[in-house]
Order: C-alpha cells, then structure tokens, then sequence
C-alpha cells in the first residue's frame, strides 16, 4: 500500500466518529429539509446514499486501524500515537525522544509496517482511490499529508531526495 495513504489513514483515525456524526447530523438535515427542497427526489436519495456510504467506508478504515494496532508494539503503539493520534496526555511523553535521528527512522518503519498490515488487512491502493478519496475530509487530508511529505524532501541533496521520495509513493 501507499505509504501516503497508509499515514493519512492513521491521520483521519482519532477523528473518524466526529466525521461519522456530522454526515449523520448532514443526513438528518437533508432528510427533514427536503420537503422544500424541490430537486428530484431520486437527487435527493441519492445524496443521502452517497453520504451514508462515506459513513461505512469511514467505519471500514476505522475498523481496520482497530484491527491492526494489537499487531504492534508498545513502543511502537506509543510512536503511532504521538505523531498520528495524539490520544494520551502529553505528559505521557515528557521522556519521550522526539528528536533523535533514531526516532525519525522508527517512524518510517512504523509507517510502513502500518502500509503493509492495512494491505493486508484489505485497504489497497485500488480501494482508497476507488472509495476513500471519494470522501471530501480523506481527499483534504491526503493533500496536506502528500504536500507535508513533498516539504520535507525539500531540502535533501538531489539525489537522495529522489530516491525517498520515490520510495515513499511507492509500495
């Protein structure tokens, strides 16, 4: 998989059920507005459905991020959460090495570790094209995940910033 999908998974993870509830709240709206709404009915149901499977695909990432996080270790659960989620108190990482060459390359290996277990698990390439970049937050999301990474090989030598970055869109 994408190691740029792969993180902006990981991005959208602590955020997935405040997403899920305002295109519940959008749904309900739509619904209760639509007796004056005076567009064809099937346009309106099938803005309704197109919202409604966001919400599952949004469910399907969730689940599979679920899924997947047992497979890691803690050190490694606790980098995934420092750079992706921010769940826990940021005293939690008062000792925490963040800036350490060492660290930096952990996380790499832990994005890609997240690429492969997600493929695994059933989030292909072909899938987050096909249903997550249908998603306006996961398309948004994904811009400022591949600008962020496209600004950070801004300043390698030519020759290794090539080299990573094309590593780094390809799986």
């Amino acid at each position: 998989m994408n190691i740029l999908f792969a993180k902006t998974i990981l991005y959208a993870y602590p955020v997935t059920d405040a997403v899920i509830e305002q295109i519940d709240e959008l749904v309900e709206k739509r619904a209760l507005s639509s007796f004056s709404d005076f567009s064809p009915a099937f346009d309106q149901c099938l803005s309704v459905v197109k919202l409604s499977m966001q919400k599952d695909i949004l469910f399907i990432l969730k689940k599979k991020v679920i899924e997947i996080l047992p497979k890691f270790k803690l050190d490694e659960e606790d980098c995934l959460d420092y750079k992706y989620f921010k769940l826990k108190p940021k005293e939690y990482y008062k000792d925490f090495d963040t800036s350490s060459r060492a660290y930096f390359r952990k996380q790499i290996k832990i994005a890609e570790k997240a690429a492969k277990r997600l493929e695994n698990a059933g989030i292909t390439d072909e899938f987050f094209e096909k249903y997550c970049l249908k998603i306006d937050f996961i398309k948004k999301l994904y811009e400022r995940v591949k600008e962020k990474e496209e600004l950070s090989f801004k300043n390698k030598p030519k020759v290794n910033n090539q080299i990573a970055y094309s590593k780094s869109f390809s799986s």
